[in-house]
């Protein structure tokens, strides 16, 4: 960034107004058209995040922000006693394209308040108020969600407080790599036969809740019959089986949900981030004779923003979007012609490695390693952002998520393939320069050199293969000796 750039007259006048919660980019964003967003100077970023996952029908879709408008002109809040077309509307679309037998629905605001929800709902089914995650999973930021999150803000986890009996069903160094793609044959999963052992009593656990993809643990795709074996796993023992499809609903893995690649139907189902194209909106719904059971039990839910006009017009719109675009279709081919072009990058650049994905949700890792890991994955990242694409690292540090709104162009596909390899050579080379690349505004910089990007990029799990071994033994050998 440049003297005389209006992204740094924006961090010079109002920079010392931002409580800085994270590394903001240089890059003050003033528009968004399908999948590019403008800055503040007018360069153009091909976003290959959808904002933060969310814009699933691309930034400021014509058809969406018509359908939101309108119902902004008509009604905007009802409070939590009232209902409006809009809700009861898009309830019934909900239930037509979920799966299973799911059919009964409430909105809220955001994927925290959703899974906080739904573990409500679980708690007061089964009567029990214990919640299973996984290792590696996210699930929120409230006490409860991050209690279940392996993948929770880990600067701080010594300090945070925990729910009791809430417990994670840990991802072995082993399964990693079935996970990542790359073992063919499944294993018959003992990692589920010996759960017992880690979660010691299953009498108190209401449910277990899943990604269907673990986005921000590093890009994992469940093998087939994980799932499945996981659901039966929760019934055989009394509890519900949870489903978070915060950032794979609505067509990113090329079908409506991704738990349909899976035969596991959920008991409840919880939606967020592309249920409302970059509006807050969430919901969760669940079938008849759960809802009808917690309802008879005396179960209420009383929240601000729960039921909003607004939120259900944006979550009616993406569905009828979807729909009349075909959007699942395009997410399949798209994301076969994405996956492809990644690996023949692979085939040249030996740095890129393990791409993998289903539709538009693709991951691929960084062969780097050791002490200067952290400055290389940044350094690709931040170099990409320079050539004009933005993508993202999930918390393991070297697994790079590639989820654009579902409308992405094969003419962007291939720009963004050029900028991946041209910077996977400049990093490979060393001609590229983390102090060259990394953000400018004195804020953001200050906050990289407090806290380094190793520290904040290892998180709770390192990803590499040999460290996933290591922390495996150490967990087997503590576990032992308690």
């Amino acid at each position: 960034m440049v003297s005389g750039s209006k992204n740094l007259d924006y961090w010079r006048r109002y920079g010392k107004y931002v409580l800085m919660a994270m590394p903001y980019a240089d890059e003050v964003l003033v528009e968004g058209r399908g999948s590019t967003v403008r800055d503040a100077d007018g360069k153009e970023l091909l976003d290959l995040a959808a904002g933060m996952f969310c814009c699933v029908l691309g930034h400021n879709h014509p058809a969406f922000i018509r359908r939101v408008a309108g119902q902004m002109e008509q009604l905007l809040h009802t409070g939590t006693q009232f209902l409006s077309p809009a809700v009861l509307e898009a309830g019934e679309k909900l239930a037509e394209a979920t799966p299973g037998a799911l059919e009964k629905s409430i909105f809220l605001s955001t994927g925290t308040e959703a899974n906080e929800f739904a573990f409500r709902l679980a708690k007061a089914y089964t009567g029990r108020t214990g919640i299973m995650g996984l290792s590696r999973g996210y699930y929120g930021t409230s006490v409860a969600t991050k209690s279940c999150s392996s993948l929770a803000s880990h600067q701080l986890k010594d300090s945070l407080p925990a729910v009791p009996e809430t417990v994670r069903l840990p991802i072995t160094p082993q399964c990693v790599s079935c996970f990542s793609g790359t073992v063919e044959n499944a294993c018959g999963f003992p990692c589920l036969e010996s759960a017992d052992s880690w979660i010691g009593d299953w009498s108190n656990i209401a449910a277990v809740i899943v990604e269907p993809v673990l986005s921000a643990g590093g890009m994992l795709f469940p093998p087939p019959g994980y799932l499945p074996a996981l659901r039966k796993l929760a019934h055989d023992n009394g509890a519900l089986f949870i489903v978070d499809e915060a950032q794979t609903g609505f067509g990113r893995t090329g079908k409506w949900f991704a738990i349909e690649h899976h035969d596991a139907e959920p008991d409840i189902l919880t939606l967020s981030k592309s249920i409302g194209n970059g509006f807050p909106a969430a919901a969760v719904i669940t079938t008849p004779e759960i809802a009808d059971t917690v309802v008879a039990k005396g179960l209420w839910n009383l929240s601000s923003h729960q039921s909003d006009p607004v939120a259900a017009a944006a979550v009616g719109a993406v569905i009828d979007i979807v729909r009349e675009e075909n959007l699942l279709e395009r997410a399949r081919e798209n994301g076969g012609y994405f996956m492809d072009r990644l690996r023949d990058v692979s085939t040249r650049r030996p740095l890129l490695t393990h791409v993998r994905g289903q539709g538009l949700m693709i991951g691929f890792d960084l062969a780097v390693s050791g002490p200067d890991r952290a400055a290389a994955v940044n350094t690709f990242m931040f170099g990409c952002r320079r050539r004009g694409v933005h993508l993202t690292y999930g918390y393991g540090g070297i697994n790079f998520r590639i989820i654009p709104p579902l409308v992405i162009t094969r003419e962007e596909i291939d720009f963004a393939i050029r900028v991946i390899d041209q910077t996977l050579e400049a990093v490979a080379a060393g001609t590229a320069d983390l102090k060259d690349v990394m953000p400018a505004n004195p804020y953001t910089r200050g906050l990289m050199e407090k806290h380094p990007w190793q520290r904040l990029m290892n998180g709770l799990w390192n990803a590499s293969p040999s460290e996933w071994v290591e922390k495996g033994r150490e967990l087997v050998r503590a576990r032992f000796r308690g």
